[in-house]
């Protein structure tokens, strides 16, 4: 699941971060907003998103005029609301990127054998279920990870991190069945490193900012070695982590109980593919 889901949230990043300026909170609020937006038509007052994010009034308010700016979203006397809708850009490059990278990771997960059973509903699936659930499970992925990253930049530099290490067990059938529980953890060797430098081209976020993060975190939950950073295996295994990880899959099965309610089709996910498989994000 961990594997999966840093593989899902890089995809997306990497696609949406250029698109805000590499600025995290600035992306995360206005994936709530148009969450929101798109399903109720209603705006959204910015107290409510600060406390729906856990941020600080003001610091929604900045993030909000900034979007506002931009023409991202609009104010009336009720609240805050995106302008156009999933056919207009960005949702139009990212609700269906979203949606793609969530069946990429049912479809693994059903690979795997890991999947809970869920009994099909009848009902004809829509793709903008799928974009939505993959919203909601991003947005509950960053609540659940507050007390070990306690911020989302630190999140996603840590998940980017993930993803890059594992990818030589991620996508391997073998070496993900032979890993498919937290231990034994996969050995040193197949574990691929990525440079900082790279973390920072790829999400757009300031080299200064990248340094400055990784700093904090290196001796926690990053190890900084000679060819590049790699996650602690043993940090993984700590109650937190696995506080965390227990969490995380509750709001997993509870999101894919909901999509199979709405018709997922999860004897053959494959086929709801809205553009096709996403390939895997590359990494210098």
């Amino acid at each position: 699941m961990t594997r999966g889901l840093a593989e899902m949230q890089t995809n997306i990043m990497a696609v949406a971060l250029p698109l805000f300026d590499g600025r995290v909170d600035h992306f995360m609020v206005y994936t709530l907003l148009a969450r929101r937006s798109l399903d109720s038509e209603r705006p959204m007052p910015v107290l409510s998103i600060a406390n729906s994010l856990r941020l600080p009034f003001e610091t929604t308010r900045r993030h909000v005029g900034t979007l506002v700016d931009r023409g991202l979203c609009r104010r009336d006397n009720r609240g805050v609301i995106v302008t156009g809708n999933i056919e207009d850009e960005p949702l139009s490059v990212l609700a269906p990127l979203a949606h793609d990278c969530l069946v990429r990771f049912i479809a693994d997960l059903a690979a795997l054998e890991v999947l809970p059973s869920f009994a099909p509903s009848g009902r004809c699936y829509s793709w903008e279920i799928g974009w939505r659930a993959a919203a909601d499970l991003m947005l509950a992925v960053a609540d659940g990870n507050r007390s070990t990253h306690h911020d989302r930049v630190d999140l996603v530099l840590f998940s980017t991190i993930l993803c890059a290490n594992k990818r030589p067990v991620t996508f391997d059938p073998t070496l993900a069945r032979r890993f498919v529980t937290i231990e034994p953890a996969p050995p040193p060797s197949l574990s691929q490193p990525i440079r900082a430098r790279a973390l920072s081209e790829l999400l757009c976020i300031p080299q200064a900012t990248v340094r400055r993060r990784l700093e904090k975190m290196c001796g926690g939950p990053i190890s900084c070695t000679p060819d590049g950073l790699v996650i602690a295996e043993e940090w993984l295994s700590t109650p937190g982590a696995l506080k965390t990880s227990a969490t995380t899959w509750g709001n997993v099965r509870r999101l894919l109980t909901g999509l199979a309610t709405q018709g997922f089709p999860f004897d053959a996910p494959e086929t709801v593919y809205r553009v096709g498989r996403p390939p895997p994000v590359a990494f210098n």
